[in-house]
């Protein structure tokens, strides 16, 4: 039981942009054991799969508010321990570009409260431009997050397309 509060940790590192080589790296970590995923390395195809878009939307109406929930409730349970981001930005129009420095400010004001939190922006208005380099260290407990879990599951909604997903196979 107590193995349920040791808790994950995900380094990431994001780089790209205007004429950049894409960066995308991952390592998951728990315990003793520890996997780093190269995302630019993997280059497997998925086969794509028809989903009825009737069923899909049913199951978004139905499914809303408990999702957002459960999201809610997970997202709140996740510590960040480091989280750096750096953008250089610029649009055709320079007024475009401030425009889009303003609202990019205003939300990295809320997110820059935290001090392990550093985002820097960096507008360009002379010239469209667009590169960034993001990394992270967050951690996410499972023992905090079973109890939304649960009460996901419990929810009427999500009981019943559990209930008709077993009917109808």
């Amino acid at each position: 039981m107590l193995i349920l509060w040791i808790p994950f940790i995900c380094r990431f590192e994001l780089a790209g942009g205007d004429g950049e080589e894409t960066i995308k790296k991952i390592e998951l970590g728990w315990l003793f054991i520890s996997r780093t995923i190269d995302t630019a390395a993997a280059t497997g195809r998925r086969e794509e799969k028809k989903r009825d878009l009737s069923r899909a939307f049913e199951l978004v109406r139905t499914l809303h508010y408990p999702a957002i929930t459960l999201v809610r409730n997970v997202v709140r349970n996740i510590r960040i321990k480091e989280l750096s981001c750096r953008m250089t930005f610029g649009l055709s129009n320079p007024a475009d570009t401030g425009m889009l420095t303003g609202f990019l400010c205003l939300v990295s004001a809320v997110l820059t409260r935290s001090p392990a939190v550093s985002i820097r922006l960096y507008p360009v208005f002379w010239e469209p431009i667009f590169k960034y380099r993001a990394s992270g260290l967050v951690s996410i407990t499972v023992g905090r997050i079973i109890i939304p879990i649960v009460v996901f599951v419990c929810s009427r909604p999500v009981r019943a397309e559990i209930v008709r997903c077993i009917h109808y196979r």
